[in-house]
């Protein structure tokens, strides 16, 4: 029993070291002809020729011919299409190829074609170091799987991690788009891309992507993820510190710090989230949403919950839809509304919902508002339904105008002319040197001219039967100086930080966030791009 028990170690030892040198050296496993010879150096080697085969370990290799230097364990291996299958899955062809048994690294040139079960890689120039499960590639390569193709000057491929890595020039082709970065990351089975550098997408209808920080893109589910980056359009330049891509619902997400230029027409927004849908040309911007639009005297602040961006291939529907808590400001005009639709192209603001306007001494309200700013300045406005002024005249009387609709004209950014057309009804206090009140006019008529002079109202002109009294001012009451609806609301006048760091606006009465009075188109839009919890 001793000699048994004795005996088995030393036969199992030396088992295991002929198998493990079997396994070190390169071996002959066919070949058509065999010499031996040496070269200048005086190195041994055998000169294989015909139908070569080597095998080492799981490890096979295919020639024409082959020089085997015994001593160096180092293979040269020529032909028309040299070959090396490691395992079943593994296979890498070339036109010749340097194998050294020792560091069991295969170094393919010309023409190299490396196969998993996952992608083909193409190059000039690859080596594989098959104890590490690593290809990798200098000079030019092209990784291709069922998805994708990616190409760059220098990558790697590690084969038990199915992941590959490129630099220098690397291009990323999916069906949709083209990517290109300095670094790539991709998995071929998830068929998942990241990058750590700046990165350039091309969408098919040209629309360009630019991620300055790390990105990472799903290209089965057509979703990306990107660092701080710019989406650029048509029409339109969109940046965020964080960007989203959906390329099967063909919309863009940006978060953080979101700037929407237009190109055409002048216009910032920024916000602190956005959404672009591509197939319809809306962009929604909501969270502190600002616009700006320099004109040539001024610039246009208007801010809102949401502000939507509406393309049109007709340049005159072009639009931007605000809605809930809209603020407007220029230095010459103050406005709030609860929503509000901006003609970009005719420069013409409607206001819905309780809109109240301020100008120089006066107050201006109806039940919709529409403004004209031509040339960069305030040229008219149209109130409908219910329209109310209110101007402070220089001893702080209120001259006050009602009617059904007005038409009120601009000079140099100050109300030059009010037209009242129905229902119209008017106070007016008469003034003597601008310090002294004569008295109070009442008057009621169907349509008035108001003229004013100065920011003062100069004169008014009645037609169609007026009717109407001049009151003198130790007869006057508190309630004859006021028409029914008569609201100062001065202190609800947005200043320029309310509009733009949209910080807390006192309002006398509430505007109530309801867009009933909106068009059918303007209530879908806003309907379908309600934001997210």
């Amino acid at each position: 029993m001793k000699i048994v028990y004795f005996f088995l170690p030393v036969l199992f030892l030396f088992v295991c070291s002929v198998s493990a040198l079997g396994q070190g050296k390169i071996n002959i496993e066919n070949a058509d002809t065999l010499q031996g010879g040496k070269n200048k150096d005086n190195e041994q080697f055998r000169k294989l020729i015909g139908n070569v085969i080597l095998r080492q370990g799981n490890t096979r290799i295919f020639g024409d011919s082959v020089i085997l230097y015994t001593n160096k364990n180092i293979s040269e291996v020529f032909g028309e299409r040299v070959r090396v299958e490691d395992g079943d899955s593994i296979k890498v062809i070339g036109d010749r190829l340097i194998y050294n048994g020792n560091t069991r690294v295969a170094q393919m040139r010309d023409d190299v074609i490396y196969t998993t079960p996952s992608m083909t890689l193409y190059s000039d120039h690859l080596d594989y170091d098959l104890p590490a499960n690593l290809a990798y590639y200098y000079g030019g390569g092209k990784l291709v799987d069922s998805t994708n193709v990616l190409t760059s000057k220098e990558g790697t491929y590690h084969t038990a991690t199915n992941l590959a890595s490129f630099k220098d020039n690397v291009i990323l082709v999916t069906p949709d788009y083209k990517l290109e970065s300095d670094t790539l990351q991709y998995n071929t089975v998830s068929k998942v891309a990241y990058t750590l550098g700046p990165t350039l997408i091309t969408s098919n209808d040209g629309t360009q992507l630019v991620a300055e920080a790390g990105s990472e893109f799903r290209t089965l589910e057509e979703q990306s993820m990107f660092g701080q980056g710019t989406v650029e359009t048509e029409k339109y330049i969109i940046s965020g510190d964080r960007l989203f891509l959906d390329d099967v619902n063909k919309l863009y997400r940006a978060t953080s710090n979101v700037e929407m230029i237009s190109k055409d027409n002048n216009v910032i927004i920024t916000g602190d989230s956005a959404i672009y849908y591509r197939n319809r040309g809306l962009t929604k911007v909501y969270g502190k949403a600002v616009m700006r639009r320099p004109m040539e005297l001024d610039t246009l602040y208007l801010s809102a919950d949401t502000l939507v961006s509406v393309e049109d291939s007709i340049p005159s529907k072009e639009r931007i839809l605000a809605y809930h808590d809209v603020r407007i400001y220029r230095s010459d005009l103050q406005a709030l509304s609860d929503s509000l639709a901006y003609h970009i192209t005719d420069s013409i603001l409607y206001l819905y919902r309780d809109p109240i306007l301020w100008n120089d001494k006066s107050q201006i309200e109806a039940d919709s508002i529409n403004l004209e700013i031509i040339g960069g300045q305030v040229r008219r406005m149209n109130t409908i339904e219910n329209s109310f002024v209110i101007s402070k005249d220089t001893i702080n009387n209120f001259n006050q105008v009602k009617g059904r609709e007005m038409v009120v004209d601009f000079d140099q950014g100050t109300i030059n002319k009010i037209d009242v057309n129905g229902n119209g009804e008017s106070i007016y206090f008469v003034l003597e040197r601008d310090s002294i009140m004569v008295g109070m006019n009442h008057i009621l008529c169907s349509n008035m001219v108001l003229r004013f002079e100065e920011s003062g109202l100069n004169n008014i002109s009645f037609y169609t039967k007026p009717n109407g009294k001049l009151i003198p001012p130790h007869e006057l009451t508190k309630a004859e100086k006021q028409l029914q609806g008569f609201q100062w609301r001065i202190s609800e006048r947005p200043t320029k930080e309310q509009v733009v760091e949209r910080t807390e606006l006192k309002r006398s009465d509430g505007i109530q966030k309801n867009n009933e009075i909106l068009s059918e188109d303007q209530q879908k839009i806003i309907q379908e791009l309600n934001p997210p919890e």
